[in-house]
């Protein structure tokens, strides 16, 4: 079973991006802590004893299977006492709860995880968590007709890490020869009638579980597999159930960290299991888990440093179990390049076909919901993989509810690397003072709506791919689409009959119910149409540009505007008047005909892109 890369990583080997934001923060937590000193190495054996104590990493991995690392995170070490969750969880899955609850109860021991004792009254050890638990529930593995228990309980732990993980013969030999105490606890199982028989083998398993070999990433996967509701989130195997899962994690809540579980769900707030070969693994389920590793332990077995570091990122992160997000919903609502929701520009045809080519350079990423850490880290690794084939990434957070003070700097740094590999991320939201927390030039481009934001893309992609032809802002149009579809002489007639006008930006060119002003073509600048929702809301129908016209739609509705016409920039048009086009009516009426006939025929169209248009947009808004 090889073990499987990040996708992280396997991004970092292009060169075009350097660590995410969040690998970043882990860098900083291991540099912060790396000079803290206390606690010793574990003495009770000689491998542990000998450790080097100034190892130190930290991994988080999700519940969908990406990995963040920092430190010495692929350094093997003994698992130790964390194996006993995973025992526990396989002696659930292989007899089932209430079996298993006959052997042992679970209720906190306050006592050292090696005190010998068992419950007054009914013999069975207090947890699975403590050592007496933990040979009980080794025991209560069974052997299979194909494996023996330990090769069985190797394989558990190692479809929760992703990879085979192997038994160290130096170890085992040493837990062996130092077992006394546990023999002590084995034989007192046995007396108990917890264990049935001679308990030697259960023992000789157990030394044995004990001594697999991980790394610091083994133990995150295992942790982010709990998270997944018993599913290796890398691998897609199913390792335990969700009864399973719920069971440990509750026990691990209360009983894993020894007589210091109290104090460490209150600074903390997640199911945890440390082992005195100085790791721990720390669990919330359905999101993540944290993984430390290093050697020297406090006076309760814990590590010193990984302890701090799981304070740490609890209280940065917002990890605790009661600071959990309120819905638990994908926090990316929908993803998709511009060319599947255009903005409401109308366009000449070249700059249809440029944008139809180049649309997929540009990606839209609606966010919803809490943007704590989780939410937050799934935003940055959506927003960076789009990167790495987008050149454009628009992030729409008008849905998002909260968003945690540790996000901000995340995204802002995330923002800064992709800009500096020449990519653009641009944000909508409705609060206009959202662009200053992204510190950094240029300054964040922030807009109002996501049809404000797409256009902005699509006129950086015109200027980009296309000609002076398709891009306004650099030529003025030879001719508007309206005249085009005349003879030229019908054309160059007609527009002796304009007159030009300017409008700033800004201000309103034609209002709601106002009579018929004339057929304005657009010269330059840019035109919002709009109309009021019977709440009085405004909603923007198109953006017109030069080459279009607009006002003779109002000679189909009784001579009356149905929609408010407003510059967007400085506009200037070329206006036929209604008195113009009644002379022209009377004195050319064969012209009149057929600069009605192009009128009909653009209107057509035009209605039919809309359509189109809506179609779209409602779709995307679906995902």
């Amino acid at each position: 079973m090889p073990q499987p890369s990040t996708e992280e990583q396997a991004r970092a080997e292009t060169g075009l991006f350097g660590p995410s934001a969040v690998t970043e923060y882990l860098e900083q937590v291991v540099e912060q802590l790396r000079d803290v000193r206390g606690g010793e190495p574990s003495p009770s054996v000689p491998a542990l004893a000998g450790a080097d104590t100034e190892r130190f990493g930290i991994v988080i991995a999700t519940a969908d299977g990406h990995v963040y690392e920092a430190g010495s995170t692929r350094d093997e070490f003994s698992i130790q006492s964390i194996s006993k969750a995973f025992t526990y969880a396989l002696a659930l899955s292989d007899l089932g709860a209430e079996a298993v609850h006959a052997k042992m109860d679970v209720e906190p021991s306050g006592d050292a995880y090696n005190e010998i004792s068992l419950q007054p009254g009914s013999g069975r050890p207090a947890n699975p968590m403590i050592n007496a638990g933990a040979i009980a529930s080794t025991w209560l593995v069974p052997d299979s007709d194909r494996d023996l228990r330990r090769d069985r309980i190797r394989e558990a732990y190692s479809r929760c890490a992703g990879r085979d993980l192997a038994i160290s013969p130096e170890v085992l030999a040493q837990e062996h020869d130092a077992g006394d105490r546990n023999r002590a606890l084995g034989y007192l199982l046995a007396s108990a009638g917890i264990i049935e028989g001679d308990p030697t083998q259960a023992l000789e398993d157990y030394f044995a579980q004990c001594s697999v070999l991980i790394t610091c990433r083994d133990l995150a996967l295992m942790g982010a597999t709990l998270a997944n509701a018993g599913t290796n989130p890398l691998t897609g195997e199913q390792v335990f159930d969700v009864d399973t899962v719920s069971r440990v994690l509750s026990v691990m809540s209360s009983c894993g960290m020894y007589d210091d579980a109290g104090e460490w769900m209150v600074r903390v707030g997640l199911p945890a299991k440390s082992g005195v070969g100085g790791g721990i693994i720390a669990v919330l389920p359905g999101e993540l888990a944290v993984a430390t590793f290093s050697p020297a332990l406090d006076r309760h077995g814990n590590s010193v440093r990984g302890v701090l570091a799981c304070e740490r990122l609890s209280q940065d992160l917002d990890l605790h179990f009661t600071h959990t997000a309120r819905v638990a919903r994908s926090t990316v609502r929908a993803s998709y390049p511009i060319d599947q929701s255009p903005s409401l520009v109308r366009r000449n045809a070249e700059a249809e076909e440029v944008l139809a080519e180049h649309g997929k350079d540009a990606v839209v990423v609606e966010l919803q919901g809490d943007l704590l850490f989780t939410g937050t880290e799934t935003a940055i690794r959506t927003v960076r993989d789009i990167a790495y084939d987008a050149s454009y990434v628009v992030v729409d957070m008008r849905r998002v509810d909260v968003i945690a003070e540790y996000a901000m700097p995340l995204l802002a740094k995330t923002r800064a690397e992709l800009h500096a590999a020449g990519r653009t991320v641009v944000a909508v939201a409705t609060d206009p003072g959202f662009a200053g927390s992204f510190e950094g030039d240029p300054p964040l481009e922030v807009f109002p709506s996501r049809a404000k934001a797409i256009k902005w893309v699509e006129d950086r992609l015109l200027e980009e791919h296309g000609g002076p032809e398709c891009t306004p802002s650099r030529v003025k149009p030879v001719e508007s689409e309206l005249f085009s579809r005349l003879d030229p002489d019908d054309a160059r007639e007609l527009r002796t009959r304009t007159v030009e006008r300017t409008w700033a930006a800004g201000e309103n060119i034609l209002r709601t119910g106002q009579n018929f002003a004339g057929i304005h073509l657009i010269v330059s600048g840019s035109v919002s149409m709009s109309l009021r929702t019977p709440t009085g809301e405004r909603v923007e129908l198109q953006v017109l540009g030069p080459g279009m016209s607009f006002g003779e739609l109002a000679l189909g509705t009784g001579d009356k505007q149905h929609v408010t016409l407003s510059a967007v920039t400085d506009v200037t048009a070329r206006v036929l008047p209604p008195q113009a086009l009644a002379e022209l009516e009377q004195e050319q009426p064969a012209l009149g005909l057929r600069l009605w006939k192009a009128l009909a025929r653009d209107g057509f169209e035009r209605a039919d892109q809309q359509w189109r248009d809506a179609a779209v947009h409602a779709s995307a808004s679906d995902w």
